[in-house]
């Protein structure tokens, strides 16, 4: 949170890589537009344990959203987000500050971009980290060895290390403490997942996919899809999970052209979601507030169908086989 005059300047982010980036954010107000700074505050749940092993390496005390007092004195800055893009906590109806993206405009955040102050987004930038990376160049901002490998953790991750939505802009981190961000050790809840999401796994063509259910960490839909595309045959995953009454989805590709962001916004917006995301990776919600388990169930099994047609371009879906198991496993059932 960084102190501004009257008001306190509130980052509040969505990809949770991104700690990095608003990490480097903070370093750069602090240091560039004012002497006063206090501690950063969180907005997410700390789902993913890579995540959690990078808060180690950075001077980053988290405080839920919720417990924030004095909203009304805030100034907002997003950070790999939009202004209605429906994935972040800026409160309803409120104006950002500054809004740092590298996902294209939305048709829902455009009118409250317009009204933004400071809006820079660079569609062809594979992580928002590259462009705080530029930031901190830019005006000479010193960056520590814990800053370095927090950014180049959150460009890799974003971009698979380099490999996924990549550019050339997205290229002296501490090598070790690195290694032990991307490789760090899971909880039993994480096993519980994956052996949740292979039980539940299923296949048609080139598109694996799973139904998680009820889920109590939300980025568990994210790692499961990326996780199924792994398998050698595969070109498309797809992820599902119900969070606090909300239908996640999440997509992911293996070919640079295959536009998921695309894909993913035809899929949801149409049923009332919001969704968005690049040509490899994207993601979407769909509000089931007062639907009861039978609408879920319907509604999880339409965007699956609804995702194998337009991916495979086959309007008549017939058999969809299971990937380990004997049957498909309906997580609605259980």
């Amino acid at each position: 949170m960084l102190k501004t005059g009257k008001h306190q300047l509130l980052a509040l982010w969505f990809s949770l890589s991104l700690l990095a980036a608003h990490r480097g954010l903070s370093m750069m107000v602090q240091i560039v537009i004012m002497e006063n700074f206090s501690p950063c505050l969180l907005t997410l749940k700390l789902g993913r344990s890579e995540n959690r092993t990078l808060l180690k390496y950075l001077p980053i005390d988290p405080t839920p959203f919720s417990r924030i007092r004095g909203r009304g004195q805030l100034a907002y800055a997003l950070v790999d987000t939009q202004p209605g893009a429906g994935n972040n906590a800026l409160p309803e109806g409120t104006i950002p500050s500054v809004v740092i993206d590298h996902h294209p405009p939305k048709a829902s955040t455009r009118p409250l971009l317009k009204q933004t102050p400071l809006v820079d987004i660079r569609t062809n930038y594979g992580a928002c980290a590259t462009i705080i990376t530029e930031y901190l160049q830019e005006f000479e901002v010193p960056i520590s060895a814990s800053l370095a490998t927090a950014l180049v953790y959150g460009i890799t991750s974003e971009t698979q290390s380099l490999g996924r939505d990549a550019t050339k802009a997205d290229p002296l981190a501490n090598l070790k403490n690195l290694s032990l961000i991307e490789f760090s050790r899971q909880p039993r809840e994480y096993f519980r997942y994956v052996r949740r999401a292979v039980d539940n796994a299923f296949f048609y063509k080139n598109v694996i996919g799973t139904r998680l259910g009820e889920i109590g960490n939300p980025d568990m839909v994210a790692e499961m899809a990326d996780f199924l595309l792994r398998h050698e045959r595969m070109s498309w995953s797809i992820a599902t999970g119900l969070h606090q009454d909300k239908l996640l989805v999440s997509i992911r590709a293996t070919n640079n052209r295959a536009r998921a962001g695309r894909t993913i916004r035809r899929l949801v917006e149409v049923l009332g979601g919001t969704a968005g995301g690049h040509n490899l990776v994207a993601g979407g919600q769909l509000d089931c507030k007062g639907k009861s388990i039978k609408e879920i169930s319907q509604l999880d099994r339409d965007l699956i169908i609804g995702f194998i047609r337009k991916v495979t371009n086959i309007d008549n879906v017939k058999v969809i086989n299971p990937l380990v198991s004997a049957e498909i496993h309906d997580p609605w059932e259980e």
